[in-house]
């Protein structure tokens, strides 16, 4: 009788240990799947924009905002996947998911609307911009923009600016990039460009043009231009952000940086960051 019972004990054990057993294993693995969803990858999308996104095919991304979020990364400790893709598409990427963040914008109320602004990373001048030699071109409104041809890039900030309607504006050109207005309006194809001083001096470098050719014609004013999220990303990963750029401006790491993308612009600050 007690080898009985005693057997019967056994069993129960047995089956009570495998039960033990199997609970600590999902136990386990609830764990790591809330321990995963409260990292969840950072999804951060950009698009080719010197000096403040210059892509690579490698994968190793560089520019003024990208290095600058490397950094914040580092201190934030962030687990984030840069994705390259066209700057339209971008935008509706970044308004339609859930923790995805892209840079660089520019701060317009609609945009403010549409995303989360999540911190402002730099200032620049917008306005028009002309060849110099064209002498004949004379802007002292926006209004006296529509006078003239342009070319603009698609999903740019300053068809909204410039109460432009590509279907039906005449003298209008809307093309996929950046580069291409300037290649457009060195050759003499249309008359005005409309960008930053930061954007447009850079790609004239790059495009192998000289400064001198061009001028800012008119400056409509300077703009914000930062790191935007979708408006349901986790707030304390965009707490962390913020946080940590504040630690760059403090330690001089974002100076640094910013000396080494805007020769040009040194002397542009802002105190425009709040947690």
């Amino acid at each position: 009788m007690f080898f009985i019972s005693m057997l019967s004990y056994l069993v129960e054990f047995g089956v009570f240990l495998k039960i033990k057993i199997w609970f600590c294993v999902i136990q386990i693995i609830v764990c790591h799947f809330f321990n995963f969803a409260h990292s969840a990858e950072l999804k951060v999308y950009i698009a080719e924009y010197p000096p403040f996104q210059v892509l690579s095919e490698k994968g190793d991304h560089g520019g003024f905002s990208v290095e600058l979020f490397n950094e914040i990364v580092k201190l934030s400790d962030l687990n984030i996947e840069y994705i390259p893709v066209p700057w339209v598409r971008a935008q509706t990427l970044v308004a339609e998911q859930e923790n995805s963040l892209l840079f660089t914008m520019a701060k317009t109320p609609e945009r403010e609307a549409l995303y989360n602004w999540v911190a402002t990373i730099y200032v620049v001048n917008e306005g028009v911009f002309s060849l110099k030699s064209r002498t004949d071109i004379n802007i002292n409104t926006l209004d006296d923009v529509h006078r003239y041809s342009i070319a603009l890039p698609r999903g740019d900030v300053s068809v909204k600016t410039l109460d432009i309607f590509p279907n039906y504006t005449k003298g209008v050109y809307i093309v996929e990039h950046q580069e291409q207005c300037m290649k457009m309006l060195n050759l003499g194809r249309v008359d005005l460009n409309y960008n930053n001083d930061v954007g447009f001096f850079n790609a004239a470098q790059m495009l192998g043009f000289k400064r001198e050719q061009f001028t800012q014609i008119f400056t409509t004013g300077q703009t914000e231009m930062g790191i935007v999220a979708n408006n349901h990303s986790d707030p304390e990963d965009l707490r962390k952000i913020r946080q940590a750029l504040l630690i760059l401006k403090e330690n001089g790491i974002y100076n640094k940086i910013q000396r080494k993308w805007f020769t040009e612009s040194m002397d542009k600050e802002f105190d425009s960051i709040k947690l």
